[in-house]
């Protein structure tokens, strides 16, 4: 079960999981489950911070890297998903629309996550 689920995360990292599957369910409801704590913690405002224990902080910290790490991946494998939807499209000659609303949309994203993370 393991060796298949490592070749799951491995699929994806590749690209070779459906624009569908890696958008709406890797993207929109693992990515987004990830970042519900971000946003609570968000909107407690910097003041919040201060009052953390330092096992909290830690905690917090590591939350922060993994969250971004695993966005990282998601966006890679996305990224790739929507390489290879364009690819798959024009060979068939047939509108590759959603591959390119995928890229636009990853980059509008990525900047926000850089704009947030700065801010």
């Amino acid at each position: 079960m393991k060796k298949k689920k490592n070749k799951r995360f491995i699929k994806y990292w590749r690209g070779e999981e459906s624009l569908v599957f890696s958008f709406w369910v890797v993207l929109t409801l693992g990515l987004g489950a990830l970042s519900i704590p971000l946003i609570y913690m968000s909107s407690k405002g910097d003041a919040w911070i201060d009052t953390l224990s330092t096992g909290s902080a830690l905690f917090l910290l590591l939350y922060v890297i993994f969250f971004y790490s695993t966005a990282f991946y998601v966006y890679v494998g996305l990224w790739r998903s929507a390489s290879k939807y364009i690819e798959r499209k024009k060979r068939k000659k047939q509108s590759a629309f959603w591959g390119y609303a995928a890229y636009v949309w990853m980059v509008l994203a990525i900047i926000n996550i850089i704009r947030e993370f700065f801010r």
